[in-house]
């Protein structure tokens, strides 16, 4: 039994580093593909729609997700309960989703003035806000049914048709203000296969309920502010950039950089997303301690191997990209590569456990430790940008990344009395 569970934990995450593989190829063919049939100003207007796109998406699934990552595990066994925990989420977000929408349709041409495909690059990615919460529920009930498999393959449906319809834009030479609206045909296809699939599975047949839905809106309100600063956290150098440099050009070349970096970061969270059910399992079962330390000794095994060999694969691709893009100028953002690559390898644990108090009913823990890392990472921008450029975003975002470790590591120990 137990060689069972291991193998099928391994499976998990198997599947989840192949759908992290698929992202982080998805990435650098989107930033390829933009650069090719365009240049570094439409990287910086798509980057910087899809970093609000990332912020706004956390207020418009309100954490609700989150919610249902933490009680599906919990009933593992009753089908009955597990339907009315998805409806209740699913029903409850489609009506805010779509509210919230509206409002952000109604401001931004009062908010963004001064940049017209900025402008229209928001306004066509908005609408997609309401099918990524909904994926995002429907995502976060699979991983806590543990059926890795179907969660992989919705993830990476995402950023293969995201891929690809930027592709098919470039080839007709659309303009390059439309091309966010490649993420909300993604996430509207990815909600019609991943629901088909729960029906068909009869696995959320059911109307929804107050009581969860309650429950929803309690966890998800503690948990919000966790997940908006976690979210805005990495969005934080390139929305400071475009306030303080508003140079498309050079946030362009800057974000092509950070997006490896990103796909790095992928390779702790991926192992997050796997472990968060084991975590509410240990907890209910009053060995959370236990398996904590289980859980980190075969991390250190496993980091100090894969951490160095991902690093050194990751610059030499990004230095391959540039030579066959044959730009110059996209080398300097290898210095802003390495600089938050060694700061998520040395806080790699630290990321990796960063839902257990989420996992463990605490979710006010969890937004207090996102929220000082994220007014650290704004403060150390705005004085760094000023001073450095876009090195000082990238030495910043370091900076946020060690201090998120070193406070979850506090906390934890404090909290649990277990060393991270």
């Amino acid at each position: 039994m137990k060689n069972t569970l291991k193998n099928s934990f391994v499976e998990g995450v198997l599947w989840n580093y192949g759908s992290v593989v698929i992202l982080s190829v998805s990435g650098f063919l989107i930033n390829f593909l933009i650069v090719y049939f365009y240049d570094a100003a439409a990287l910086g207007v798509f980057s910087r729609a899809q970093a609000w796109y990332g912020v706004f998406s956390q207020i418009t699934v309100w954490g609700v997700h989150m919610s249902v990552m933490r009680l599906i595990p919990e009933y593992k066994d009753n089908c009955g309960e597990q339907g009315l925990i998805i409806s209740s989420a699913l029903a409850g977000i489609l009506l805010f989703s779509t509210f919230c929408v509206g409002i952000i349709e109604l401001l931004l041409p009062w908010i963004v003035t001064d940049n017209g495909n900025l402008l229209m690059g928001m306004q066509v990615i908005m609408p997609g806000l309401v099918f990524f919460s909904l994926n995002k529920i429907i995502l976060n009930y699979l991983n806590g049914l543990s059926e890795m498999k179907p969660y992989a393959i919705f993830q990476s449906m995402r950023y293969i048709v995201i891929v690809l319809t930027v592709l098919v834009m470039g080839i007709l030479s659309c303009e390059y203000k439309w091309l966010p609206a490649s993420f909300t045909g993604a996430e509207l296809l990815v909600f019609v296969v991943s629901s088909g699939y729960l029906i068909h599975r009869g696995l959320f047949i059911k109307p929804p309920c107050i009581k969860y839905l309650k429950e929803h809106v309690r966890f998800g309100t503690y948990i919000l502010l966790s997940n908006l600063v976690t979210e805005l956290n990495t969005k934080v150098d390139i929305i400071c950039l475009g306030f303080i440099v508003g140079d498309d050009y050079l946030i362009g070349i800057y974000s092509f950089a950070v997006l490896f970096a990103e796909g790095f970061y992928q390779l702790y969270f991926v192992i997050r997303r796997s472990i968060n059910p084991k975590i509410t399992e240990y907890y209910v079962g009053g060995k959370l301690k236990e398996g904590i330390a289980m859980m980190n000794a075969g991390l250190k095994r496993v980091l100090r191997i894969l951490s160095p060999v991902a690093f050194a694969a990751l610059i030499a691709g990004y230095y391959i990209m540039c030579c066959i893009l044959d730009q110059k100028d996209y080398l300097a953002g290898a210095q802003f590569l390495v600089i938050i690559c060694a700061s998520i390898i040395v806080s790699g644990r630290k990321i990796i456990f960063g839902n257990i108090f989420a996992q463990t009913g605490f979710p006010a823990r969890e937004s207090f430790i996102n929220l000082l890392t994220v007014v650290s990472n704004f403060t150390l921008n705005i004085i760094l940008i000023i001073w450095l450029g876009l090195v000082g975003a990238a030495v910043a975002t370091a900076a946020s990344y060690l201090i998120y470790g070193y406070t979850m590591r506090y906390y934890v120990k404090k909290q649990f009395k277990i060393a991270i």
